[in-house]
């Protein structure tokens, strides 16, 4: 009879485990999904260390930089690069062009932190950024504001002028060919 008891011990304690196991499934069942249609949703990200981007100043919706070179002294992986001109207005520094390699970039955050401006944080909304060329991974952070027309970019700069066009130099004189009459 010790064979017969083991075998419905054995049953009884497998419908257990089913019953024990649908529990949990229809437990589960009613509850709201945890998975993410991801293209088509996005989960929000907190504390996330994404691509460099500039803050936007609320009253006049233009970058905050100065061109102060303080990121670019302070990079470790020396992924930015900056250009700036003096006004044609005041004579202060303009900032016309700022490109970062994310290629190089570690997002170690040392050039937010080193801004005196606060000009500088990272880009949440752009967690999934993804190339197919090394030519999409240098991006220039003035572009937003180039295409708005915002008045930093509109500044008239001294030394962005159209380089003069250079006189087309003349085709070195060729020596007569032998025997020819002069």
């Amino acid at each position: 009879m010790t064979a017969v008891v083991r075998y419905f011990k054995e049953v009884f304690e497998g419908a257990a485990s089913l019953v024990t196991g649908m529990m949990i499934t229809l437990r589960y069942a009613r509850r709201k999904p945890v998975t993410v249609l991801y293209p088509m949703e996005r989960v929000p990200m907190k504390r996330f260390k994404g691509p460099i981007s500039f803050v936007v100043d609320d009253k006049s919706k233009d970058h905050l930089c100065i061109a102060c070179n303080a990121c670019i002294k302070t990079c470790p992986s020396r992924c930015m690069s900056l250009k700036a001109d003096k006004s044609a207005v005041d004579g202060k520094r303009v900032l016309t062009d700022f490109k970062v390699n994310y290629m190089l970039c570690s997002l170690c955050s040392l050039c937010i932190d080193v801004c005196p401006t606060d000009a500088l944080r990272h880009d949440d909304p752009n967690y999934d950024m993804v190339s197919l060329t090394q030519k999409d991974l240098v991006m220039d952070l003035l572009d937003p504001f180039r295409q708005r027309k915002t008045p930093l970019t509109q500044i008239p700069v001294v030394g962005n002028a159209p380089a003069a066009a250079k006189p087309a130099a003349a085709p070195p004189a060729t020596p007569p060919a032998a025997g020819a009459a002069s």
